[in-house]
């Protein structure tokens, strides 16, 4: 973050002496937006997360975190029709992961199973 700051401070007046800006504080409006944003995208976000985490696993939750790209790239399949543009090493690595959910499921039953007999 330190390094983003820096290049920032450097890159930006010569940004704004190309591109001026219409204002640089935040209207009211800007402000509303940006709490809604915060405690509808980061507060009530992480209150669900954690919830979550008091009834899978860690590994289960950042799995799912994880697999957020997959599901993009799915849907730009079924929406787009984007699949053309993809090759072997794609569908190489997307059989790894889903082998990596398949093993995962296969463990948290078989621990599920040792705990009830």
């Amino acid at each position: 973050m330190a390094g983003g700051f820096i290049a920032l401070c450097f890159i930006l007046p010569f940004y704004f002496r190309f591109f001026p800006p219409e204002y640089f504080l935040p209207t009211l409006s800007d402000w509303m937006w940006l709490l809604v944003l915060a405690w509808i995208c980061t507060v009530f976000a992480f209150i669900l997360s954690l919830n979550a985490l008091k009834k899978i696993s860690a590994f289960t939750v950042n799995l799912s975190y994880n697999l957020e790209p997959v599901y993009s790239i799915i849907l730009a399949f079924i929406i787009f029709n984007e699949n053309k543009f993809l090759g072997t090493g794609f569908y190489l690595g997307f059989s790894l992961i889903l082998l990596a959910i398949i093993l995962q499921m296969k463990r948290v039953w078989n621990e599920r199973k040792l705990k009830k007999s």
